[in-house]
């Protein structure tokens, strides 16, 4: 049986986990919450040193966890020797911050804008300089059940920020879920990886798409204002990049079950109204 370690059980981990169940998987997680465990899943604490050395050289991980407050890696911090010692396949969830704006791809020279794109990218580096066999992949916007914005449109919040000729990347969690162990099972080797749904609309155009077919009240447009909105908000409208991926579909054979984001939106739209 394959091994699977995941490090972090945040909402991302949390669908690998299961899915990694279904395809036969022995799944660990490591996380320093262990709350609401899902059953045939093995949590370890992160501070439970010496299990966590043994699964971190011994099976294949994928790391979703985030750079820390000060601007660093927590795992590679406190397990730095036991990741340089693995030679299963070593996955680091990084993000398409790292790029700058235009049409991107594996092969485009990283050239991040915002603090964040530059701590993302060194953490990459760091990755590769503990583990040369570690793959990045560098993943676009996640949304999925529970986690895009009709969440909050549902509960009267109709404002849509709109920023002209800005396109939005995103991924299905359900996708990032599936090329992952994909990835795993045919042991590729690929070291960049970008994850993005092949077909680009903006968000505003999703949701007034959304709200046509459902008859829900239209999207209030606000103009956007640099100072009016966070520096997370900032960060994501002030690159415009449209991230593609030379990789998938060219080297790795896979099928997006959502490669539309309006209608994967109206989906989950579909979902929350059927469940009210």
């Amino acid at each position: 049986m394959m091994k699977l370690t995941i490090i972090g059980n945040g909402y991302t981990a949390q669908f690998l986990a299961k899915d990694a169940l279904k395809y036969g998987y022995e799944v660990s997680i490591i996380t320093r919450n262990i709350s609401n465990p899902e059953k045939n899943i093995h949590y370890l604490n992160f501070i439970d040193s010496n299990n966590v050395k043994k699964k971190l050289i011994n099976e294949n991980i994928i790391s979703t966890v985030p750079f820390n407050k000060e601007g660093f890696d927590p795992v590679l911090k406190k397990y730095r020797k036991s990741i340089s010692l693995n030679k299963n396949i070593i996955i680091y969830y990084s993000a398409t911050s790292v790029y700058g704006s235009g049409i991107v791809n594996e092969y485009s020279i990283p050239l991040p804008k915002f603090k964040r794109g530059l701590i993302r990218l060194r953490c990459e580096k760091e990755w590769v300089k503990a583990n040369p066999n570690t793959s990045i992949f560098r993943i676009s916007g996640i949304y999925g059940p529970n986690r895009h914005p009709m969440v909050k449109y549902l509960q009267g919040d109709n404002e849509v920020i709109v920023k002209e000729d800005h396109i939005s990347n995103r991924i299905h969690v359900e996708d990032l879920s599936s090329l992952t162990l994909q990835f795993i099972k045919n042991n590729y080797t690929e070291k960049i990886l970008n994850l993005s749904d092949p077909i680009k609309v903006s968000t505003y155009d999703a949701i007034k798409f959304v709200c046509n077919e459902l008859n829900l009240v239209k999207p209030k447009v606000v103009r956007y204002d640099p100072k009016k909105i966070s520096k997370m908000l900032k960060s994501f409208y002030e690159v415009n990049r449209t991230v593609k991926s030379n990789i998938i579909n060219h080297k790795i054979s896979y099928k997006f079950k959502y490669p539309d984001y309006k209608f994967a939106l109206l989906g989950l739209t579909k979902s929350l109204l059927d469940s009210e």
